[in-house]
């Protein structure tokens, strides 16, 4: 593959080695990220603080503090690469092509299921590249914010998203036990009965909590959450270890369910949600994001039908 506009311009590229640096707030990180020795990295921070005439850090015992002067450059790049992300995508345009970088940024539960969905659109367009940004849901809101990303999915709309979403994908919710747990052996249990257990519980302000919330107050019941945790991973092997039931999102389930986790019958379940898909209002658009959008909307559903629960 030609290599992309933004790489063929090498008095930039110490600018793309700092907003690495500057993202990951470490020289470490950024070396495995762009695959560079530490030296190099240190030569190309160098580099640019030469060429700019500011000082951008200053290190202190093993920790990078960066300058205001580090914001600004920051700040300017990202503009800088994007616009020539735009012009190489505006240019595989007119030759009908669908080429360059779509960014896009997801709610952790998505990552189930967003890398099924981007691995087959790059099949289909095999020349571009993908940036997946993954979070829990305030740090994917603030890049929405900052429009940061062309994509983004979110189970939980936000005022400022509600016209501007697009729902596409089924998100039902279940509640889950270890096999060995007292509610795992009946056919039918009524919504109380889960309230009367020890329940392990996402933070607020996920989309899975706000579900949850909301579809037990309409109950006039309460659970009895044991832990709070952000991640869904961690969940699972709460449950596993038999410490509480939890209620999750079916793509985060498989494949565990049927083995030592146990999708429990429980009346009014599953608890229904939907994905949505948004984009800024004030970003411009690209060929390239609205050809993943019509791919997602048309083709998104069925291309996940073999990947969630029977």
């Amino acid at each position: 593959m030609p290599q992309h506009l933004r790489n063929r311009f090498n008095v930039i590229k110490p600018l793309r080695v700092f907003l690495t640096v500057y993202e990951l707030g470490s020289v470490t990180k950024a070396a495995e990220v762009l695959n560079l020795t530490q030296p190099t990295i240190s030569i190309q921070l160098k580099q640019l603080m030469e060429l700019l005439g500011v000082r951008l850090y200053k290190q202190v015992g093993r920790k990078l503090v960066f300058t205001e002067a580090a914001a600004v450059v920051a700040r300017h790049g990202e503009a800088l690469f994007e616009l020539l992300d735009r012009l190489e995508i505006s240019l595989a345009a007119l030759n009908e092509l669908k080429a360059g970088t779509l960014r896009i940024a997801v709610v952790t539960s998505a990552k189930y299921f967003i890398p099924h969905l981007v691995g087959m659109f790059c099949q289909r367009y095999p020349l571009i590249d993908i940036e997946l940004k993954v979070g829990n849901r305030e740090k994917i809101r603030q890049r929405y914010l900052q429009e940061k990303d062309d994509i983004y999915l979110f189970s939980l709309l936000s005022d400022e998203m509600e016209k501007l979403a697009i729902s596409f994908l089924p998100n039902p919710l279940y509640a889950i036990a270890h096999r060995c747990h007292p509610l795992s052996a009946m056919k039918k249990i009524q919504p109380f009965e889960l309230c009367e257990y020890p329940f392990i519980s996402r933070e607020p302000g996920s989309g899975t909590r706000y579900a949850i919330d909301r579809h037990f107050e309409q109950l006039n019941l309460a659970l009895k959450p044991r832990m709070v945790i952000e991640s869904n991973e961690a969940i699972k092997h709460c449950v596993l270890a038999d410490l509480g039931i939890s209620i999750l999102s079916e793509y985060a389930l498989k494949p565990e369910v049927g083995d030592e986790l146990v999708a429990l019958p429980v009346e009014g379940f599953p608890i229904m949600t939907r994905w949505h898909l948004v984009r800024s209002p004030n970003r411009v658009q690209t060929a390239l994001s609205d050809a993943f959008v019509e791919f997602i909307t048309d083709q998104g559903e069925g291309l996940l039908h073999d990947i969630v629960l029977p």
